[in-house]
Formats: C-alpha cells, sequence, structure tokens
C-alpha cells in the first residue's frame, strides 16, 4: 500500500484533538467513523477545524482533508478498514461492542481480498483491558477462515492517552465549532508485543515493552490522581479541576492517594520508588497548570465506570490492601465520588438512585464489586459519611 490511509473510530476531542493531530503531521490521509448525525454534518460542513495547543499557540494546527462516514455506511466503511494503513480507536471503552461488528465487516472485506499487509487497531482508551475485550467481540462476528486470517495479520493494540483535549473557549468555538484546546503533549505509548508487522509510521507513536504494567500504572497513578482531585473538588464546590488541584487539602489527599497506590504498583510490578514518585508529581503538576482550563464536569462525568472493580479509584484501593497498605486516602477519595451528582449526567444520577434505592452498601457492592462485609467498604462508609458535612 503506498498511501498512508487510517480509519479514525470516533470523532471527539481525543480523535479530533490528539489522533487526528499526530496523523495530519505524519501525512495520513484520515477517514472518521461518527454515529453522531450532528457531528457528521458539522464536520462535513465545514471540512476543517482547528487544534489550539495551550501555552504553545506556535504549534497550532488546522486539521482538514479528511472524510467522514456514518457508522450506518457499514459498506463504505467496512472497504475503508479493509485497505486502510491503520486503525485508531476513540469511542470510549463501554461502547466498544457498539463498533465490534463494523470492524468485523471490515476485516471480513480484506479477508475476501486476501489481504497480506498486517493492519494494526490502535486503542485509545483509557479502560481495563480492552483489547482482549474487542478482539472477544470481532471474533464472534466472524467465521473460522477469518479468524484464521486475523490472527495471522491483525494486532489489537492499546495505547495511552496522556494528552488533555478541551472545549474551546466561546469565542474560539464561535469562530469554529469543532475547535479544541489541547495539552503541549505528544507522546503516544503503545503495547509494543501487540502489533503485527512494522509499527505504523505515526508521530508520536512510542512502542512501548512491559506494556500492561505500564498501562495499570498509568491508571492508577495518573487517573487516580484525577479522580481524587475532581470528586473532591467538586464536592468543595470548584469548577475547574486547576483550581481544586491548587487547593492544599485536596494535593495533600491526592499525594497520600498516590503514595498508597505507588507503594503496592511497586511491590507489585516492580517500579522504582523514586521513579513512581517523580511520575505522581509530574501528573500532579499537569493538573495544577492553570492555563490548562479543563471543568470537572468533564473529568468527573461517569462515575459509575471510574467507581468500578478495576478502575482508577477502587482499583489501587484493593491492590494496596492486598500489599498491606490500609487506604484511608484512596477509601476517601471513593467517599467522595459516590457522593457526585450531575443532572446532565446520567450515570451520576443513576448512581445516587441506586444509592437511594439499594442502600449505600448495596451501591458500593453493586457499583464497586466490592464485599460488603469487607474492611474496604466500611472504610468507604465512613469517608462518605464524612464527606456529607462538607
Amino acid at each position: 500500500m503506498s498511501a498512508k490511509t487510517a480509519v479514525v473510530f470516533g470523532a471527539g476531542k481525543i480523535a479530533r484533538g490528539f489522533i487526528a493531530h499526530l496523523l495530519t503531521i505524519s501525512k495520513f490521509s484520515i477517514t472518521f467513523v461518527e454515529k453522531s448525525d450532528e457531528l457528521i454534518s458539522l464536520l462535513r460542513a465545514r471540512r476543517r477545524y482547528t487544534v489550539h495547543v495551550m501555552g504553545a499557540p506556535e504549534k497550532n494546527i488546522v486539521i482538514e482533508g479528511f472524510n467522514v462516514l456514518s457508522s450506518e455506511q457499514i459498506r463504505s466503511v467496512a472497504e475503508r478498514v479493509a485497505t486502510a494503513s491503520v486503525v485508531f480507536v476513540s469511542i470510549g471503552g463501554p461502547n466498544l461492542p457498539q463498533i465490534a461488528p463494523l470492524i468485523a465487516e471490515g476485516f471480513r472485506e480484506a479477508c475476501s481480498r486476501s489481504r497480506a499487509d498486517p493492519l494494526n487497531v490502535i486503542l485509545c482508551e483509557n479502560y481495563f483491558q480492552p483489547a482482549q475485550w474487542l478482539r472477544q467481540l470481532v471474533v464472534s462476528h466472524l467465521d473460522s477462515s477469518e479468524i484464521e486470517w486475523l490472527n495471522g495479520r491483525v494486532g489489537i493494540v492499546e495505547a495511552l492517552v496522556l494528552r488533555s483535549s478541551v472545549e474551546p473557549t466561546p469565542e474560539m468555538r464561535a469562530e469554529d465549532p469543532l475547535s479544541l484546546k489541547v495539552q503541549d503533549m505528544w507522546e503516544m505509548p503503545a503495547d509494543k508485543a501487540a502489533f503485527v508487522g512494522e509499527v505504523p509510521e505515526v508521530y508520536g507513536l512510542v512502542p512501548k515493552e512491559n506494556f500492561e504494567a505500564g498501562l495499570v500504572r498509568k491508571l492508577f497513578t495518573y487517573n487516580a490522581i484525577n479522580a481524587v482531585i475532581a470528586y473532591v473538588g467538586h464536592l468543595k464546590g470548584y469548577t475547574l479541576l486547576s483550581e481544586a488541584a491548587n487547593d492544599a487539602e485536596i494535593v495533600e489527599l491526592a499525594r497520600a492517594a498516590s503514595r498508597e497506590a505507588g507503594f503496592a504498583l511497586c511491590k507489585t510490578y516492580g517500579f522504582d520508588p523514586h521513579d513512581q514518585e517523580r511520575f505522581a508529581e509530574s501528573a500532579l503538576a499537569k493538573y495544577q497548570k492553570r492555563e490548562i482550563v479543563d471543568p470537572i464536569e468533564r473529568n468527573a462525568r461517569d462515575p459509575v465506570r471510574k467507581l468500578s472493580r478495576n478502575d482508577r479509584l477502587v482499583g489501587p484501593a484493593c491492590l494496596a490492601l492486598a500489599c498491606e497498605v490500609r487506604p484511608a486516602a484512596l477509601s476517601s477519595a471513593i467517599g467522595a465520588a459516590l457522593h457526585y451528582d450531575n443532572a446532565g449526567d446520567p450515570a451520576a444520577r443513576n448512581l445516587q438512585t441506586m444509592i437511594q434505592e439499594k442502600s449505600l452498601i448495596g451501591a458500593i457492592e453493586a457499583v464497586c464489586g466490592i464485599d460488603p462485609a469487607s474492611e474496604l467498604a466500611e472504610m468507604i462508609v465512613d469517608a462518605y459519611t464524612k464527606w456529607q458535612s462538607v
């Protein structure tokens, strides 16, 4: 394949503000696959948008020349996937079942064409084991010969999203409703062992050894600190993440939570303690940057997923307990998160309804996957009660 072509499932903030940015720099032709009719119409009508790099306006870029397909254009999507140089996915981990049939159709088309070139599908999802899940979902739509083709030629690769992408200012939106503000972050670490054939030549895409450990580390450090700031910041009345991240009490709790998680990560995966501390501090420093205008609402969104057993708060709390560390700070953050309520967030409303109907301990069991008779459940109930007075 001479021309470099990329299919990007999703046209949200990460897809437009990070993936498409890297692909444009790398001279790829881009096709977005999107389900929102409103977003599809806007992309097709405007045909371009601006990515504003916060703190580095000289790096701003106009993304243009892309194609847009609806997820309902099954045949067209399949043909693009079958002939793509690389496929990216950024739709939110829980939504992977929605695109599995589409991706399967693309693989079926590639198999029917006897495609010999490897094809890598790169998942930009902060989610637990999305590659394994997507492979299982896709395989369920294929026959034995197609599965054999997939196993030999397709890599399903997890990548880390380290760049924040946020809504533009009202002035930017008035000029360009598709524009975005992004962090000056350019690296996209990916699971080196999962690639099939050559790693696609995408600027910033960096294959990493021992990726699974790095993914857990990022989720239990970077995302955990973010969650502490967002949920406690919400309770204390802040609206911007950077405001909450500069609150002395929240900073102390975030550092305590990162120490609990960090000890467990170092003991379990062999990370260097000093390097782990630097990693945690770099995450906190990022969230404290006031030039990154990032609403708490965006970061706290979907508390049901973020409170699940393997995610950013409960996951490190359980790992800490397994390593004989009492996760007091992480339990405090979980208690704060269980208070999160936002009329515009269906998951938040569902969480509050669950607490009312099932009781707090019932919600902890159902949402967090925690034994209601356990020490951790008791710690979370205590923390939840303390946050009621804030």
